[in-house]
């Protein structure tokens, strides 16, 4: 009986229905209006360039090559492209210390990757994601260059988190391709995926990185083209509101727990440390 009373306690808590509410709205974010009420199939993805070995691209990579999609990591150098393979490595040997991914797994991602200095290999890829510094001249460049050589299907998506999509892809004849695909480090870890759409992104481009977005295990939430898009427009607010908090006198320390009591990770402060 007393279970009963607790467990009914629970059930009609604040907290049991703000998780009932986190569990559809989860769900909710792969239902988008003109996309994916129009009769369109998903294209097969099965194998994407990423251009940048550096921590975003290495982990973008991580997440495609655990889930059985092939890979080909650009890189400038040498030198680069051997430690953007050496990361990705560590990160699929975190993953089997971790015990979500067995040695054999392991082994295949493994030889799903393959290394490029150029863009030959692109010919057959569906997707590229871009992963590169955020500078624009260089990714209105490397928009213009893949275009060229990249499939007519094949889906233009880039990282970044600041940089309007137009402006990237101002100088190709692929706007309905243009997408974003914001992940957040570490990215074969952490579940959100942005993606970014722009008034000209086709709806079948949108509807495949969904697609793709689920078959890594990701959350994907379609956002418009933005300032911030929706997390960072979201946080700098959260972070300004905290440091203004402290000019006022507040302890930091104790911003921290509060914040890490209301049921955040870490408060606002924790990473400066």
């Amino acid at each position: 009986m007393q279970e009963a009373k607790v467990f009914k306690e629970l059930v009609l808590s604040t907290t049991s229905r703000a998780l009932v509410h986190v569990f559809f709205a989860q769900r909710s974010t792969t239902k988008v209006p003109g996309v994916t009420d129009i009769q369109l199939k998903p294209r097969k993805i099965r194998k994407v360039a990423v251009i940048g070995g550096g921590l975003m691209g290495s982990g973008i990579a991580t997440a495609l090559l655990v889930s059985n999609i092939s890979v080909v990591l650009k890189e400038v150098n040498p030198q680069f492209l051997q430690r953007g393979q050496k990361t990705i490595a560590g990160n699929l040997e975190g993953l089997v210390k971790r015990g979500s991914l067995t040695k054999d797994k392991m082994s295949k991602a493994i030889s799903l990757l393959k290394g490029a200095l150029d863009y030959s290999d692109f010919k057959d890829v569906d997707m590229v994601i871009e992963a590169v510094i955020e500078k624009v001249p260089l990714k209105q460049t490397i928009f213009a260059d893949i275009e060229k050589i990249c499939p007519p299907h094949c889906i233009l998506a880039t990282n970044t988190s600041t940089i309007d999509l137009n402006i990237v892809g101002e100088k190709t004849n692929s706007q309905d391709r243009i997408i974003g695909a914001h992940f957040f480090s570490p990215a074969h870890i952490m579940p959100l995926l942005e993606i970014v759409r722009t008034e000209r992104t086709s709806p079948q481009a949108i509807l495949d990185l969904i697609t793709v977005g689920k078959m890594i295990k990701k959350v994907p939430v379609v956002v418009g083209n933005c300032t911030g898009f929706a997390v960072n427009r979201t946080f700098f607010p959260y972070g300004q509101a905290a440091h203004l908090l402290v000019s006022l006198g507040i302890d930091l320390f104790r911003i921290d727990r509060v914040i890490s009591n209301f049921g955040m990770p870490m408060g606002p402060f924790h990473s400066k440390m």
